[in-house]
């Protein structure tokens, strides 16, 4: 393995209301509630709802912000990821498929790249874009789930999509700062990796020249940034050093998310991209029951009922 920027660790995405999120994460992917807790930027508290595998692995998390009740919409475009793609047997896009249609989730095509089956998809409650790609390289074990059976369900994440209008200096950002290799073109995608690529190792970019920008704001339907996996605060350390000394300067100072620390920066893309280095789930709340309660940093543990009251944005599991 890379001892610099590893596998793909989360990802964040802004989407339309909390229960909307639990019935299409939970009730239609499969995956487990681990985490329940606020987005602590700005005045204002929304969820930050964490869907992943038993445990919340790194490569197996999709985070999101429930963004309707601000009443402020994302503007969809380049300059942002584009598509979500997460693994799945050989085999089982005919039951995704059947699936996905009985639960009304809109279906966009489904076709090949890079030589794999995929079936793209879209959120049924905004407009985030979705892909299941069949890959039997994956061997992670899938969260044991009572709304999909263990032998269709998603290992984990496969790769990311980011939009652009053109490669330019990405080539050399993800090649020199970020330790991804080109692998591979099909089209208007072009591959990129980390040691021998694969499922969770794997980051696409795709180039749409007559696209506009997106924006870069919180709002619903866009996905917020992406986090990639390094093995310690040293390495993180070393990335921001090395990403800066590119002429890559805008670049976070380490932030702790209670659950990995991260560093930000933004990439020539114009893709917030993430290094997180995890702490774990269980800091707070045991293994066996994660998920289950709201959990408020302790400097905020007096005004929880009160922020509960703002979030106003109620779900049930």
């Amino acid at each position: 393995m890379s001892d610099r920027i590893q596998g793909l660790h989360h990802i964040t995405l802004c989407t339309s209301t909390a229960q909307a999120d639990v019935d299409f994460f939970v009730k239609v992917l499969g995956m487990n509630l681990v985490k329940r807790t606020l987005l602590y930027d700005g005045a204002e508290p929304f969820y930050h709802l964490y869907f992943s595998d038993a445990v919340g692995s790194p490569g197996n998390l999709t985070t999101v912000f429930p963004w309707r009740r601000s009443g402020r919409k994302a503007r969809a475009g380049t300059g942002q990821i584009a598509l979500i793609s997460y693994t799945v047997p050989s085999g089982s896009l005919e039951f995704w498929h059947e699936h996905l249609t009985k639960h009304r989730v809109p279906i966009l095509k489904r076709y090949e790249r890079f030589g794999q089956p995929v079936l793209r998809l879209q959120h049924p409650a905004c407009t985030i874009n979705f892909e299941l790609v069949e890959d039997d390289r994956d061997t992670r074990k899938p969260f044991s789930s009572p709304y999909v059976p263990e032998r269709y369900a998603v290992r984990g994440f496969h790769s990311w999509t980011v939009s652009l209008r053109e490669l330019g200096d990405m080539d050399y950002f993800l090649q020199e700062g970020w330790n991804y290799r080109q692998a591979d073109k099909d089209g208007a995608f072009i591959r990129y990796q980390v040691d021998d690529g694969g499922p969770c190792r794997t980051v696409d970019m795709l180039i749409e020249p007559d696209k506009a920008p997106g924006n870069w704001s919180y709002g619903e339907g866009m996905v917020h940034h992406c986090a990639f996996n390094v093995p310690s605060l040293e390495v993180q350390d070393r990335v921001k050093f090395e990403v800066e000394g590119l002429g890559f300067t805008d670049c976070s100072d380490r932030k702790h998310r209670g659950y990995f620390q991260s560093v930000y920066v933004r990439t020539p893309s114009g893709a917030l991209f993430e290094a997180a280095h995890t702490i774990g789930f269980t800091v707070d709340e045991p293994a066996d029951k994660l998920g289950r309660e709201l959990i408020v940093s302790p400097q905020f543990s007096e005004q929880k009922e009160e922020l509960v009251r703002r979030l106003n944005d109620p779900f049930v599991v």
